[in-house]
Order: C-alpha cells, then sequence, then structure tokens
C-alpha cells in the first residue's frame, strides 16, 4: 500500500457519496493495521470549492474533490480494490493536509 493510492470505499453506507477514498499516510508507517484516508466525492453537481482545502483531481477522466477535512481511519484489510494513485497530486494533497493541521 503506497501512499496516495485510491481505493473504492469499502464503507457501503457512504459509498453512493463518496465512492473513493485516498490514503494519506506515510509509508513509513506501513506496517499499522489502519490507514489515514481522505474521502472522494465526485465533482459533477457540486460547486467549485476554489480552496486548497478541497484539492481537484482526476481519476479516469473523472474529477473529483478530496475532502481533507473528512479525514478518518479505516482498517488495512478493508481497503481491497486499488484504482489509482494520485502522487501526481502530492503538493495539492499535502498542500491542503497542511493547511487544515497547520494554517500554512
Amino acid at each position: 500500500m503506497s501512499q496516495f493510492d485510491v481505493y473504492v470505499n469499502p464503507v457501503p453506507s457512504s459509498r453512493r457519496l463518496y465512492p473513493l477514498v485516498v490514503t494519506l499516510q506515510s509509508e513509513l508507517l506501513s506496517e499499522r493495521t489502519s490507514q489515514v484516508v481522505a474521502p472522494l466525492a465526485p465533482r459533477r453537481g457540486l460547486s467549485d470549492p476554489h480552496s486548497r482545502l478541497f484539492p481537484v483531481v482526476s481519476i479516469d477522466e473523472e474529477q473529483y474533490i478530496v475532502l481533507v477535512t473528512g479525514l478518518v481511519t479505516l482498517p488495512v484489510r478493508e481497503l481491497q480494490k486499488r484504482v489509482a494513485n494520485l502522487a501526481r497530486h502530492r503538493d495539492a494533497l499535502l498542500g491542503a493536509v497542511d493547511l487544515l493541521f497547520y494554517g500554512v
């Protein structure tokens, strides 16, 4: 499991609104049994967030908003269907985390 891997949301009750999650936890902590993830919401139908706090990313030509303010931990065993990796959006994702926790 790599940082910025994207998985199908394993939580059935939220999958309709947030079909995917992205791992944000450092690979240095990969031996842990849980992962810090942020949900991804399809951008279609949502207003443009215009904020560093909500990066917009593309997966298979569809745009998603990364909801960094919705961070949760999920058991690694539940993150099974990897669909993409967002390492190309690293600066935007880490910038959102920095803004959330440090205000910079």
